[in-house]
């Protein structure tokens, strides 16, 4: 982050605690967020937004609720379990065409960080470089990502040896020659152990579409938007802070899991900022996005995902909760 981008944080941040004023606990909206997967860095702005108060300034007592393989955010927001929920635009799709009634109302990274990840010493450089190579996959977004990807630089799938698996062993003892999987943990965890690895990003080849959305059921975004866009605006208050005191943030979420490896964290969460600050969000503000992203989203998953609803993508989003600069 450049001196200048952290100075213009400092004085936003200094702005909005001049003209905040902190609402009494008692008068505070109770609120669930319920993440994706397991607490690490990737929440970090949900973490120190709530860390520095700004949940609390907006009105809101927030409870972050880690996800995990049997607690899907999409579910649980629409059936009313949570408040608010992250995920992949994609599932926010699927979600839909299986009949849950969702609204994206904020886009927090802005390239999605699943692709394909090899060892350095494959020089698996391009999509290209896949052709008569072993690569290992399951099914899921990366996947997904990673088909489009390679149909847009015109590799065929009979070109390159698939092998189903989401084991990273494979990669480690040969059995394969690249897996798909996700840049920000289990390349940065490689990396760490000594094995230097190369990572193809679709974002890099033309296919676009975002992770860690928030989203809530229509009926709030309808019934409550002012509740919406207090939670969104704190948010991102909660996303500028954290890459702005990346040590404090780091220590912030190692004090709510324990289990998390301290170095990999650190590392992750600066990989991280060149996912959430693109030039886009740098001059529109964190979390903001564009609706053309969400229809090409659309588009790859009723090509390459198994999406055969016809889903009215316009029904699924609102950029009117996102503060913009």
């Amino acid at each position: 982050m450049t001196a200048g981008f952290k100075t213009l944080l400092a004085l936003v941040f200094l702005s909005a605690a001049c003209l905040s004023t902190a609402v009494p606990a008692s008068s505070a909206d109770e609120i669930s967020l319920r993440l994706p997967w397991l607490l690490n860095v990737q929440s970090a702005g949900y973490v120190m937004a709530k860390k520095q108060g700004f949940y609390e300034q907006a009105g809101l007592n927030v409870e972050i609720m880690a996800g995990g393989p049997n607690l899907n955010s999409t579910a649980l927001v629409a059936s009313g379990a949570n408040t608010f929920g992250t995920n992949d635009v994609s599932q926010i799709i699927l979600g839909a065409a299986n009949g849950m009634d969702l609204v994206m109302v904020g886009a927090c990274f802005q390239r999605h960080p699943g692709g394909v990840i090899s060892l350095a010493s494959e020089t698996i450089e391009k999509p290209k470089d896949l052709v008569g190579k072993k690569l290992a996959y399951n099914e899921g977004g990366p996947w997904v990502l990673t088909r489009a990807m390679l149909a847009k630089a015109g590799v065929a799938l009979d070109q390159v040896q698939l092998v189903v698996s989401p084991s990273t062993e494979l990669l480690l003892n040969g059995s394969v020659d690249a897996k798909t999987g996700f840049a920000i943990n289990e390349a940065v965890a490689l990396d760490l152990q000594g094995q230097k690895t190369s990572v193809l990003l679709p974002s890099d080849y033309g296919v676009q579409t975002y992770a860690e959305v928030i989203f809530t059921t229509r009926k709030i975004v309808d019934e409550n938007p002012d509740l919406v866009k207090r939670f969104v605006a704190a948010t991102q208050k909660g996303y500028d802070y954290a890459f702005a005191h990346q040590k404090e943030t780091v220590t912030a979420v190692l004090e709510l899991n324990n289990q998390l490896d301290p170095k990999q964290q650190a590392e992750q969460l600066k990989l991280q900022e060149s996912y959430v600050y693109t030039d886009f969000t740098k001059a529109s503000g964190a979390c903001a996005f564009d609706g053309d992203v969400i229809r090409e989203t659309k588009a790859t998953l009723m090509e390459f995902g198994g999406l055969t609803t016809d889903v009215d993508v316009e029904t699924l989003y609102s950029t009117d909760f996102v503060p913009h600069k």
